[in-house]
C-alpha cells in the first residue's frame, strides 16, 4: 500500500517512488503513483504526468483524476502546453496563471480548456535524472483561496520518480543485452556442434563443413543457426543427410 502524507512526502513515500526495480513495477504504475502522491500536495486540485522518449514524443501518461487525465491528454493531443515546454527546457514552471494574457497567447488551446474546467494556474516540474529529462509532472490549481504550491516538495516527488524510472530503464536494458548475449552464445554453440557433426558425417574439414552450412543458408535465404540446428537435431533428414553406403 502506498504511504500517505499531509503536505510533505515521507521517506517511505519517496522510497516507494524510487525503488521501482525492487518491486518490478512498470512505467505506467510509477506515473500513476506519482500523480496520486502529487495530488495530495496543498494547493493542488489535480495532477497528471507524462513520460517522454528521447525524441520528445509522449509514450506514457497518468493522472490523479478525470480532470488531470483530460488536461494532460489535451496537451499531448494539441502538441502544446506547459508540460511539453517544461520537458523541452528541462526547467520547472511554477504557479503560472492560465487566465493571464501571456499564457493564453503561449498555449491558447490548452489555456481555454484549463479555464473551462475551473483551473486557475498550473505548475509543471520536470522528471530529471542526471542530464536527462524523462517527462514532466503537472500540478493543476483550482479556484478559491489556495496556498502557492511548494515547488521544492513537488520537485522532490518528481525527482524520486525519475530515479525509479531511470533505474528501471537501465535494468530493462541490461536484461535485454543479457538475452541477446545468451542467444548469441547459444547460436554459436549450435553452429560449432553442427560443424563438427557435419565434418565427421561427410569426412571433410571443419572449415569445409562451415562453408557448406553457410552456402546452404545463403542459397535458401535461411538463418544459419536454423540450418545448424537441423543438422544437430535431424541428422538423417536435415539439409546434409549422411551418405548412403
Amino acid at each position: 500500500m502506498t504511504p500517505s502524507f499531509r503536505g510533505h512526502p515521507t521517506v517511505p513515500m519517496l522510497l516507494h517512488l524510487a525503488d521501482v526495480p525492487v518491486r518490478e513495477e512498470n512505467s505506467e504504475t510509477v506515473l500513476q503513483r506519482l500523480a496520486d502522491a502529487a495530488a495530495r500536495l496543498p494547493g493542488v486540485e489535480s495532477a497528471g504526468c507524462i513520460l517522454t522518449a528521447a525524441d520528445g514524443a509522449v509514450v506514457h501518461s497518468a493522472a490523479s483524476d478525470g480532470m488531470g487525465k483530460r488536461l494532460t491528454a489535451i496537451q499531448v493531443e494539441l502538441g502544446e502546453g506547459p508540460a511539453l515546454d517544461s520537458c523541452r527546457i528541462a526547467k520547472p514552471l511554477a504557479n503560472v496563471p492560465v487566465g493571464h494574457p501571456h499564457t493564453r497567447t503561449r498555449w491558447p488551446r490548452f489555456a481555454a480548456q484549463a479555464v473551462g474546467v475551473g483551473v486557475t494556474a498550473v505548475t509543471v516540474l520536470p522528471l530529471r535524472y542526471g542530464d536527462s529529462t524523462l517527462g514532466a509532472l503537472n500540478l493543476y490549481h483550482g479556484r478559491g483561496a489556495q496556498p502557492p504550491v511548494d515547488v521544492d516538495t513537488g520537485q522532490l516527488l518528481a525527482d524520486a520518480a525519475a530515479i525509479g524510472l531511470a533505474h528501471r530503464a537501465m535494468l530493462d536494458e541490461l536484461r535485454s543485452r543479457e538475452r541477446e548475449l545468451s542467444a548469441a552464445l547459444n547460436s554459436r554453440v549450435i553452429i560449432e556442434q553442427a560443424k563438427g557433426l557435419l565434418a565427421e558425417r561427410l569426412n571433410c574439414t571443419v572449415d569445409d563443413a562451415f562453408d557448406l552450412l553457410r552456402h546452404h543458408a545463403r542459397s535458401r535465404q535461411a538463418n544459419l543457426t536454423d540450418v545448424a540446428r537441423a543438422v544437430v537435431h535431424d541428422p538423417t533428414e536435415g539439409p546434409f543427410p549422411a551418405p548412403r553406403l
